[in-house]
């Protein structure tokens, strides 16, 4: 194999010559070496040749087959070595695709329907998600397990929704069951049902959600923490599809599609013991891992005003905003409980509000709205319509009446601000 040299994007142009005679088109790139995967940014339009590198996102990935699996159902598999800043990598290539740029025509990359509508229920337009979403587009017309990683309150049930609402399957049941929630029995329970007199209290049979669930989609939420006892009879239905109830003799059989999401690393855990290696393997035949909020800090804007639009007070005659000062905090906090956390701390702050037209600082929990400063400025700033007789009337007040300080606050110039001020004679 011929060895391609790349030292900086200035050479994007003679980089892509050299990749042009090898292979010729590609939606995903994987630099083995530190397990990085890079993936075009599915915004960007009309790029010529030269400046296609320059839109190409690095995404961090702690387990580069997740990618490298799904690409590879429908596609070519090409491995060569690339030299990026003196260090050699071997580039893997993936999955045929029109969009992307040759010497002989500009054409565009553009992300498809199905991932515009996932990226508005998702509230989101990093290329982290749209990677995502991407997965979710072609896994959801599969029936294989999914296996789904990610932080409490990162949102792996609406990855699981999101799948069974674009499959075949989306008019039959989705039922979700939090593993984490039950005891061993009450679990088993609940997964196969039961038989009258399987234990105490059974005075009736019950159905389990593998047969509630019939022709639809099982979501087993923090799969992690079912007892090893109980793996045995998951992993049996995963291979075969049968399962008896609990205290009952006959064979059922299982339609569902199976859908598991965790928090926790499952290879550590197999490893350590506390979950069977064999049924790591039939779960996790499609992963999916879903970025934690910290890393997409510029979807946060967008994930407020949807929260905000959804949970609005009664008394409340429009949907309050945040002040740009507010914004700034929510933007420097990394949200370790993720969207989770990021809600409850705008309903505390509604609730603070009392049904003002905005939200500042002083409506945030403590621990946000103390966090210290930092560098991050991605709010977009005010518009004209966002801008209240309330909201400059407070600002007038909280800065005594530093008119330079309020501008600032509103990103607005101080004529602007003076026109504001003799609009509502303040």
């Amino acid at each position: 194999m011929n060895r391609l040299f790349f030292d900086s994007l200035a050479s994007s142009q003679a980089f892509l010559q050299q990749l042009q005679g090898l292979f010729h088109r590609a939606t995903v790139f994987v630099l083995d070496e530190q397990q990085q995967v890079i993936w075009q940014t599915p915004n960007k339009h009309d790029l010529h040749q030269q400046a296609l590198l320059q839109y190409l996102h690095l995404h961090p990935s702690e387990d580069t087959s997740q990618e490298i699996y799904i690409d590879q159902f429908n596609s070519f598999y090409i491995k060569h070595p690339v030299e990026i800043a003196n260090q050699v990598y071997n580039l893997h290539l993936f999955q045929p695709c029109p969009s992307i740029c040759t010497p002989e025509a500009t054409t565009q990359l553009q992300p498809s329907q199905a991932e515009l509508q996932l990226a508005e229920r998702f509230n989101s337009q990093t290329p982290q998600m749209f990677a995502m979403f991407s997965i979710i587009q072609r896994v959801a017309s599969t029936q294989f397990p999914v296996l789904v990683r990610g932080e409490s309150g990162s949102g792996k049930e609406l990855v699981a929704q999101a799948i069974h609402d674009y499959s075949e399957r989306h008019n039959r049941p989705f039922i979700a069951v939090n593993c984490a929630s039950l005891n061993a029995n009450i679990l088993e329970s609940e997964l196969f049902g039961h038989v009258k007199g399987a234990f105490t209290g059974a005075i009736r049979d019950h159905k389990g959600v593998f047969e509630r669930a019939a022709g639809g989609t099982l979501f087993l939420d923090e799969v992690a923490e079912i007892p090893l006892e109980l793996q045995a009879k998951l992993l049996r239905v995963l291979e075969t599809g049968e399962y008896t109830q609990l205290g009952g003799e006959k064979t059922l059989k299982s339609d569902v599609r199976i859908i598991a999401a965790t928090h926790r690393a499952l290879r550590e855990e197999a490893r350590l013991g506390r979950f069977r290696q064999d049924l790591l393997y039939r779960l996790r035949v499609i992963p999916i891992f879903v970025p934690p909020l910290r890393e997409r800090k510029a979807d946060i804007p967008l994930i407020i005003k949807k929260i905000l639009q959804e949970n609005s007070l009664p008394q409340d005659q429009a949907v309050p905003m945040l002040t740009h000062r507010a914004m700034q905090i929510m933007l420097q906090y990394d949200w370790p409980g993720n969207i989770r956390e990021l809600k409850n701390t705008l309903l505390y702050a509604l609730a603070m509000s009392q049904g003002r037209t905005y939200i500042d600082v002083n409506d945030l929990p403590y621990e946000i709205s103390n966090v210290k400063h930092g560098d991050t400025q991605i709010a977009e700033p005010l518009s004209n319509k966002s801008i209240t007789k309330e909201l400059l009337a407070h600002l007038l007040e909280q800065y005594n009446k530093d008119l330079q300080k309020v501008a600032d606050e509103l990103n607005i110039s101080r004529t602007t601000l003076w026109r504001y001020r003799k609009k509502w004679d303040i």
